[in-house]
């Protein structure tokens, strides 16, 4: 049978992927990959005119080639880079503009204004040029689906920092809450190295602390399938994905010493997440428990005012937690043991909890209402599967083994963040989360929306208390105390 563990999976190679993606959905399933070219080297720069010339034309010199960005400066090889992004397409374009999205007194976010903004400005664009994080590219994917243009988007990438550079959805801001919708492929994804290598560690921490979440997103997603709660799960684009996995654990050591080479393993790790994402047609892949509790932590941060952590910084710490609660489950649940009938709580009764779990961070109730409303229709799908989880039960040993396949052991992920320099605990975030607010983070995660995971799993069996979260924590803590002290020992 053709998997993936029969040929290296390689982004850069996208007739290759969208080959073998074909060869293992028959029943095609998989939305189409629809990016044109990726390219991963040290001087992917010195390809931009000729991947925009590959667009729009070579004879095109008036073309409205529009460059966005956010008002970060960025440095390469001691050069403004966005400065030199200019100045190499304003002297083949004579048409070209420049629009920064946002203002240097304001973290840019993914929000209706900023939205707004972009939409402005790419409309009637011949080509787009991103050149920046993860925001600006997620607003400008979506600014351009807005704006109901067919302008081709590149990417720049400037950090190993996120996957959300080769997919075809955005994450941005709706009533205070961070939402994942569709937008749109890039045409050209050009991650160029020796920018990447000069970004700050704190970029490539994070990056390698959302990448890990393939140790735990995708069991989530599996989960939810054998749950009968999303129909979506395919196995070739997780097989894709873990394929690229043992190298990037393996470069730990090498990305703590932001070794190129290393580097370059992360860098084409999640190139693969975005597009493991985009054919899946859902986050689901790369996003589970995790990530809602960054998310959490995030919404948090934005209703108190307090700076917002970095994404993948806090899907790290995250992972390590909802991989001890996975293995909890693993270790100690017993099918027989279980009360199915208190599994199914009703939507009368789990109104007033979603909506009270929030109302602290927002008297008015729109975070509230907007978390129900999306948590609803998980509750709705859970109590219509009932059959589904009582067969899940009866195959408890099978679906554990399957399940435990797709999950690495909590320490392990601890080990890597520490050889990464990553944070391993909340505790040594930046900024640091004060303990409560970790504890609200977890205990409610499940509660903003409304992808099932392993955290929905453990609330319905009624272990997901107050009780049960700090012991979790408590474990991880031990962990990052562990390795704490032996770092300081070096």
């Amino acid at each position: 049978m053709l998997t993936f563990s029969d040929r290296k999976a390689d982004p850069t190679d996208v007739a290759g992927l969208r080959w073998m993606l074909e060869n293992l959905d028959p029943e095609g399933r998989l939305s189409f990959l629809g990016m044109r070219r990726v390219e991963i080297h040290l001087d992917a720069l010195s390809l931009l005119p000729g991947c925009v010339s590959e667009l729009i034309g070579a004879e095109n010199p008036e073309a409205r080639v529009l460059l966005v960005g956010d008002s970060t400066r960025i440095m390469r090889a001691g050069e403004d880079l966005k400065a030199r992004v200019w100045e190499m397409l304003s002297e083949v374009y004579g048409g070209a503009e420049r629009v920064i999205l946002g203002s240097a007194d304001r973290k840019l976010a993914a929000d209706e204004e900023a939205l707004r903004e972009a939409e402005a400005a790419v409309t009637g664009a011949d080509c787009v040029v991103v050149v920046g994080s993860g925001t600006v590219t997620d607003i400008c994917k979506v600014a351009i689906n807005r704006a109901g243009d067919a302008s081709p988007l590149v990417v720049v990438q400037t950090a190993a920092s996120v996957d959300g550079f080769s997919d075809d959805v955005s994450v941005i801001l709706k009533s205070g809450v961070k939402r994942t919708i569709p937008s749109r492929w890039p045409e050209v994804l050009l991650a160029d190295l020796r920018t990447i290598v000069e970004a700050p560690a704190t970029m490539t921490a994070a990056g390698y602390g959302d990448a890990i979440s393939m140790y735990t997103a995708p069991a989530d997603w599996r989960l939810a399938s054998m749950l009968g709660l999303d129909s979506s799960y395919h196995r070739a684009p997780v097989e894709m994905l873990l394929e690229g996995g043992p190298d990037v654990v393996g470069a730990a050591e090498g990305l703590g010493r932001l070794d190129p080479s290393s580097m370059e393993k992360l860098v084409r790790l999640l190139a693969l997440r975005g597009i493991a994402s985009g054919v899946s047609g859902s986050t689901a892949i790369l996003s589970g428990a995790e990530h809602v509790v960054s998310h959490m932590l995030d919404m948090h941060a934005g209703q108190t005012g307090a700076a917002t952590g970095i994404h993948g910084a806090q899907v790290g710490v995250a992972t390590v937690v909802i991989a001890a609660a996975w293995q909890t489950l693993f270790r100690r649940l017993d099918p027989a043991g279980v009360d199915v009938e208190a599994c199914f709580p009703q939507p009368d009764k789990m109104e007033p909890v979603v909506k009270e779990a929030f109302i602290g961070l927002d008297p008015s109730g729109a975070i509230g209402d907007e978390c129900w409303d999306d948590y609803k229709q998980k509750l709705l799908r859970w109590n219509a599967n009932r059959e589904r989880f009582e067969a899940f039960l009866r195959g408890w040993p099978e679906c554990r083994t399957e399940l435990a396949g797709l999950v690495a052991p909590f320490g392990e992920l601890a080990r890597s963040l520490d050889l990464v320099g990553a944070p391993g605990r909340f505790g040594d975030l930046d900024p640091p989360m004060a303990a409560d607010t970790v504890r609200w983070a977890l205990l409610n995660c499940h509660f903003m929306r409304n992808r099932f995971n392993v955290v929905d799993l453990l609330y319905f069996l009624g272990w997901w208390t107050p009780g049960f979260v700090g012991e979790l924590i408590s474990h991880a803590d031990a962990v990052g105390k562990s390795l704490g002290d032996r770092q300081e020992r070096r």
